[in-house]
């Protein structure tokens, strides 16, 4: 079977394998995100994603595995080897916490061994979203990491804590500054904080359109639909598109993926596999959850238990809609909720609940 590939997949799989993007460029489900893999409160966890052609034959598979606080460790990517009908390690990511930092180290299986490829340090502001990342390359002739990283990735971010921009950065070795842009995300949201669009630009001076994608939901906001172009001059030229659905729980279930062919033909899919959400023993009470002030106007002071962190807390509203959701990124943080209207809120982690007010 001849295998087309278009932008949409080169984009996708720089980072990993099709619909893997959202999870590498996100690796603790923190924005920026494209196609969320979680719509709700849901007490699942991605444990892997299978890749099959359109007959049904898999050709990638990844797996991962969580720590404790129920933090991502590794990613591991494997590819089937139709022959020995057998899957092989094609690269994995390790994942390594230390308060607002997070430490990626990618590695590519060669041979019998796993050699380095690449190193990301990830840094987290207090609302736990991704404030700047650097990137670092594998020194061959040393055999370890290289002192100075290659590149930078820094994140802005709207008044309502969603993600507005993300830039990347050349270190130019003889200035020693950041100073050669590369790659800039445009992103732009419904009234419900749905993404729309997500536009891709390039640096040669000044900033030029490369690509986009944009999202479009269903009625029952239980799929989701990207279309993907490529920038021609003046004009969008469509590249593909990825119809993604979700399940009872609000978790992403299947993505498919279409060529820019004549016949609009499906190339491939991808079913998601969770694992459900562990049974362990917490002496946590609602009150050893401490929000302050409350009322809150802008922000509110959130302290947490240890065994807390790395939970996801959701805000509800009066009527059960969800309004936002942050990462507990340390026992003690800072919320912004700034771009919520003034009432009353739950904010629900785990199986706690806290009412919060916002004047």
């Amino acid at each position: 079977m001849k295998f087309k590939i278009s932008f949409l997949f080169v984009a996708m799989m720089m980072v990993s394998v099709c619909a893997h993007a959202q999870s590498a460029r996100n690796p603790l489900n923190r924005e920026p995100v494209n196609i969320r893999l979680n719509k709700g409160v849901s007490p699942k966890k991605l444990s892997g994603m299978t890749f099959y052609r359109p007959d049904g034959t898999q050709f990638d598979r990844t797996d991962i595995a969580y720590g404790e606080n129920g933090r991502k460790i590794s990613e591991r990517n494997l590819r089937w080897d139709a022959e020995d009908g057998a899957w092989v390690d094609v690269s994995k990511n390790d994942y390594m916490y230390n308060g607002n930092t997070m430490l990626t180290l990618s590695s590519v299986f060669t041979g019998n061994s796993w050699n380095g490829s690449s190193k990301t340090e990830y840094h987290y502001n207090m609302a736990g979203k991704a404030d700047y990342s650097f990137n670092y390359g594998w020194n061959k002739k040393t055999d370890s990491w290289s002192d100075q990283p290659v590149l930078k990735k820094v994140w802005n971010y709207n008044e309502n804590g969603r993600v507005r921009e993300s830039v990347k950065w050349y270190f130019n070795k003889n200035t020693e500054e950041w100073d050669i842009p590369v790659i800039r995300i445009l992103y732009s949201y419904d009234e419900q904080g749905n993404q729309r669009e997500e536009v891709i630009q390039s640096y040669g001076g000044s900033w030029k359109d490369v690509g986009k994608y944009t999202y479009s939901y269903n009625e029952k906001q239980d799929e989701v639909v990207c279309l993907s172009y490529v920038a021609s001059g003046d004009s969008w030229i469509y590249d593909g598109k990825i119809v993604c659905s979700y399940d009872s729980d609000g978790d992403m279930a299947r993505c498919e993926y279409y060529d820019n062919n004549a016949n609009g033909s499906m190339n491939a899919y991808c079913v998601y596999g969770y694992a459900g959400a562990e049974k362990t023993e917490s002496n946590v009470k609602d009150e050893d959850i401490d929000v302050y002030p409350n009322p809150a106007i802008s922000y509110f002071n959130l302290a947490v238990p240890e065994e807390l962190v790395g939970k996801t807390a959701f805000f509800f509203d009066v009527s059960g809609k969800q309004k936002k959701s942050v990462l507990i990124g340390n026992a003690s943080m800072k919320v912004d909720v700034s771009g919520l209207s003034t009432g009353v809120y739950f904010m629900k982690v785990d199986t706690y609940t806290k009412k919060i007010f916002i004047k």
